[in-house]
Formats: C-alpha cells, structure tokens, sequence
C-alpha cells in the first residue's frame, strides 16, 4: 500500500551492526536465516577462517577482466565508469530521471521539498531485467517544485521489515539539518566545470607534493572555505615550487574531525568547506598556477551512519569493520559496489578535472585481515603471502580495475597508494599483473621522529639517519618510487597525537565476562577508540586458542594458557601468557604508548612489562 503523505521525517539514531542489503530494522533472527540462505546458493562471503587462494599475476589479470565482462558493456570499464551520469537525480529535458539500486526493497518512492514530502507521489519502478535497480522520472508539478538546493530523500519498503528512509548513494551535496541532527541530500547540479590543467604542466609529475586539509588553513581558529583556501595557500604552494597539491578531508564526511576518512558520499563535497562550485574554482585556479590537484578518496570503507551510504554497498558482519577506524568496509565481491567506486573516481576527473587520487587504507583492502599483524622482514613477508586467507583477491581485482581506469580516462594522472606493509606488486603495472600505483607513500619517518623525540636529542640526530627511515620501504620494494612525508594525515586526526593503548583483563563483554570489570573494559576501551585511539585488549581465550579478532575498532587479543587446580598457579599462567603475546604483538605493531591494567589479577603481568621499562597504569577495580 501507498504511504500516507507527511511532513520531512524525524529519524532516529539507528544501530548499524549487522545492516546488511538496506535491512536496517530486521531481526538477527531474519538475516541469519538470510545467510544460511546465501550459503546455500553458494554466494562468496568473506569470513576469518575462509580459505582465500593465492592468485599469481596472470589469474590476476585474468579474473580482471572476467569482472568487468560480467557487467555486459561493450565499452568495458570507461562504459561502466559513466554510471554517474544515469544513477542519482539528473535533469533531462523539462523534467528530471532518478535511478538507484536498492536490493530487497517491495516498494521505493522519491520524496521530497519538490512534492511537500508526499511519500505516495513519487513511485519508482523496479527493472525488470535487473533485479534491484528502481528508477522513475520526475515531470509536471513535481519538476517545477525541484530547485536547487531542494532535499531530497527515498522512503523505501523492504521485503522484510519496518519500512524506513535512506539518503540517495550518488547524492553530490548536502546540508546538514539541525532538527534531526543528520546530514539530507539536496539537488545541486554542477553550473561550471573546473579548468583542466595545462599540458606542459603534467610533465613535472609528483616531485614535490604539498598535503594540506583545506579547512585547516585559517589561522583565526575557524574552518577556512575552499575559496579561503585557494586565495590563501595555493599562491605560497605555487612559490614554494611544489608541483601538486594532495587535498584531504574535501569530501563529505559524517564527522569533520576525521579528516576525510569516514565519508558519506564518494561523489560529493563537504559542505562545511564550500560548494561544489568553490571547489571546482579552487582546482582552476590551482590549474592556472601549474599546480596538479590531487584528490585524497577513502576507497576502503564509509561511515558506519544513518545518513550515511546504504548497507548494500558493504559486507556484513563484523569483519566488515574497520578496527583502526570503526568504518564500514566495501564489498568488493558485489557489482553494484564496484559500479559505485569507479563511478566516483571518473566523476572527479570528468566533473572537476582532478588530477590524481591518493587512496587511503590500501592495506584494508588487499588483506583479509585489513594489514594487521604482517610480518615487517621480507622473508616472513614472502612466506605469509604464499599462505592461504591472507589475501582479499576482490579488493586486489578492484584496485587493479581502478587504476587501469584511471590510466584509460587520464593517461598522465597520479595514483598513490597509501599502503604500509610493503605489499608486492603494488607500483607494478596492471598488465603486468600489479595493483598499478604509481607511487606508495610511507610514513616511516614520521613515525622515526617520534621515536627520536622520546629517546634521543635532537642535536645527536644523524641526517643519514632520517633520509634512511623516510626510504626504508625502498630496502624491500627497490624497484618502487616512494613518497617520503615528515608528516602524515593518521596522526593528526584528534587534536592531539593518537595513542596505541594495551589493555590487560582477564574478562571482557565480547570473550569472558565474570563481573564489574567486563562492562568497564569494554565500555572504556569502545570510548577511547571514538576518540580516535588504537586500543589493544588482551584477555582469556573464549576457545582455548591464541588469536585475534576486531571488534567495533578495538582489536581483541584472547590469549590460551595452561589451566590448573591452583588458582594461583592458573593466575600467574595467565600473566605470563599476557606478557608474552604482549611482547609478540609489540613485535608486530610497534610499541604502544601505554599499558592499562585492570583490577589484582592482572597485577604480576602489569608489573613485569613495568620491570621492562614499559609505561603503566593500573586500576584496582572495587568489584
């Protein structure tokens, strides 16, 4: 049945954990029954434990090209990269067509300020041949009633479940609304392209590139616009003798302060910084100052939000969270979101003529454990690639489409690839079966200084000693280029320096809870890592093994040791055990900056990391 007409919505805070295909109010109950579904059909699903195999350059480039002939263009990826210009809200003629895929839906209507928010007077039609694409046009009153910078929404009516609204994925601006304190989509056609940039200009390439966060650029202690921007630092930039400038943060993000990591949308600006016309000036003017414009794009993952991109374009389950950021993870095994990313990445070169694309959490996307816990020495390196459920071959394929995209559309653009583990292939050419980058960026020496800084004064510092640690990726991947940084964007996404916590306690909510001190450690650990810290718990195994295990952002370390009849005797068992995947995930991850002990039991290993020259502290918890 039609839904009844009503005022713009008032929407709750909605719990995202499992919101799988748009099924954001269905029962754990539904979906399970849902995934043994999918299991039977035989659908891929990537899950810890699941047997990835090991693909070698040519099945690489092999099942490539089997991706993208299953989307049936002629034209290949430059066809499927116009998606853009169908999918969304696009003036055509004397009215305007919407298209969006929203799988699992009965019944989909466009509502909005240009129909009084009457959810009945706008139906969209689902396709026939293509399950799950619903489109619709909009003609007469309705597309009088659409301005620019009207809102927009979709009122959707699952197969299963409460009906609900969801922001358009392919939305190009919003606004954000204080009653319900969410950002909506608005209607804002691009009125002026950006000028493209002089060829003579793209033979310098990436000597000198210059990383700043537009909105950063005030020295009053206020967000500066991106016309702000332009007129302040690009002329500097330009005098300084870079030859590019690396724009972060400029996309629409749920929260500013992370920086650009979060996004809500891949194809749209933040509105705190400006229009999308005072971005395309900013790139012009960047363009007549010979400066490349190179736009920083999250292509690992999104906001976990309302209003954020629909549950459709990522994986469901836990493992589809990011640990360092709490963000939702990209299913790169699905179409739809593979339609969606490419997309993005030819509408900024087409719409705005940027030049190249930074992208970040590259290590998220080709391991199946999102790059953690990689060996750093070369050997180890090679043997654990070699192993099986390692690595995510999708995310792999993907970023394999996206660079040959980019080198079809835009032959002299930048790719790098902000990637840490010193992943093989990664500067080697997409024919030649690599990921295509042109550059990887290290944040070596960032991290180097800061260790300086803690042990050693600044006078005893060696300049031979800081070019090495600035191209220390180099010792491993000879053959790549390498963009070195004395500072990197993951450091400064609070206000402070982010810290890496270890917390010890023998219970926790999420492995074996006995007490008061489960609901704090979790709680207190869940806090930290919304402020934007790295928190490590190591606590008792659930399943008698050592592993690890991501959950919500807080990485899970449930450590085995042997049991006994004496109490005391199990309790220093345990310590020690703690102790030394301590030391093993050390090894690892690099220090932490902070070891936190909760309540007695946990006090012999506090004491022996203390002993180690480790910074502790300790809570004795009234429990």
């Amino acid at each position: 049945p039609a839904p009844a007409a009503t005022e713009e919505p008032l929407r709750e805070h909605i719990d995202m954990a499992r919101a799988g295909s748009l099924m954001h109010f269905v029962s754990n109950e539904v979906l399970d029954a849902l995934d043994r579904e999918e299991a039977e059909k035989g659908h891929h699903k990537l899950e810890l434990g699941v047997s990835e195999p090991v693909e070698g350059p040519e099945k690489r480039i092999m099942h490539m090209q089997d991706a993208v002939e299953s989307f049936g263009l002629g034209g290949g990826l430059k066809e499927l990269s116009e998606s853009y210009k169908k999918f969304g809200l696009h003036a055509s003629g004397s009215g305007y067509t919407f298209c969006e895929y929203i799988p699992e839906a009965s019944a989909v209507f466009l509502v909005g300020d240009f129909n009084n928010w009457d959810r009945a007077a706008n139906p969209l039609v689902e396709s026939p041949k293509q399950p799950g694409l619903w489109s619709g046009t909009l003609s007469g009153p309705a597309a009088a009633g659409l301005k620019k910078g009207g809102k927009h929404k979709l009122f959707i009516q699952p197969v299963i479940g409460q009906e609900y609204w969801a922001v358009p994925a392919w939305t190009t601006h919003y606004t954000y609304t204080e009653d319900t304190k969410l950002l909506d989509a608005v209607y804002w056609p691009l009125e002026k392209k950006a000028e493209k940039l002089a060829k003579a200009a793209t033979d310098k390439a990436y000597e000198r590139i210059y990383e700043c966060h537009l909105g950063l650029v005030s020295g009053e202690g206020k967000k500066a616009s991106f016309t702000e921007a332009g007129d302040m630092l690009l002329p500097r930039v330009a005098k300084m003798g870079y030859s590019a400038i690396l724009v972060i943060g400029a996309l629409e993000c749920k929260e500013y302060s992370s920086i650009g990591q979060q996004p809500v949308s891949l194809f749209a600006v933040s509105h705190q910084l400006g229009t999308p016309e005072d971005f395309s000036a900013f790139i012009s003017k960047a363009h007549r100052l010979d400066l490349q414009v190179i736009l920083s794009i999250a292509h690992d993952g999104a906001a976990c939000c309302e209003d954020g991109l629909p549950g459709q374009l990522f994986g469901t389950g836990e493992h589809y969270f990011s640990a360092a950021t709490g963000a939702r993870l990209f299913d790169y095994a699905n179409n739809e979101t593979i339609r969606y990313l490419v997309s993005s990445l030819r509408f900024w070169m087409d719409e705005f003529a940027i030049d190249g694309f930074r992208f970040q959490g590259v290590s998220e996307m080709v391991y199946t454990h999102h790059g953690m816990w990689v060996p750093k020495d070369k050997d180890e390196m090679d043997e654990f690639l070699a192993s099986e459920n390692k690595l995510n071959n999708h995310g792999i394929r993907y970023l394999m489409m996206a660079n040959a995209l980019i080198r079809e559309v835009k032959p002299a653009s930048i790719t790098i690839a902000d990637e840490f583990t010193s992943f093989p292939s990664t500067c080697q050419s997409v024919k030649e079966g690599g990921l295509g980058f042109d550059v990887r960026q290290t944040s070596a020496l960032p991290s180097h200084i800061r260790q300086l800084l803690k042990t050693r004064r600044d006078e005893e510092w060696g300049m031979q000693e800081l070019v090495d640690a600035a191209l220390l990726p180099k010792t491993m991947r000879p053959d790549e280029k390498v963009l070195g940084c004395m500072e990197n964007v993951e450091n400064c996404v609070v206000g402070r320096r982010p810290l890496k916590i270890a917390m010890l306690s023998w219970e926790t909510l999420h492995t074996i809870a006995a007490g008061g001190v489960a609901p704090h450690v979790t709680e207190l650990a869940g806090a930290l890592h919304a402020a934007g810290h790295q928190v490590h718990i190591f606590t008792r195994s659930s399943n008698g093994t050592t592993w690890e295990h991501p959950i919500w952002g807080v990485t899970y370390h449930e450590v085995a040791f042997p049991t006994s009849a004496d109490f005391v005797r199990e309790i220093e068992n345990m310590c020690s055990a703690f102790v030394g995947r301590y030391l093993y995930v050390e090894g690892c991850v690099g220090g932490f900056d902070i070891v936190h002990g909760h309540d007695w039991l946990v006090g012999p290993a506090v004491s022996q990391l203390q002993a180690m020259g480790r910074r502790c502290v300790f809570t004795m918890h009234s429990t």
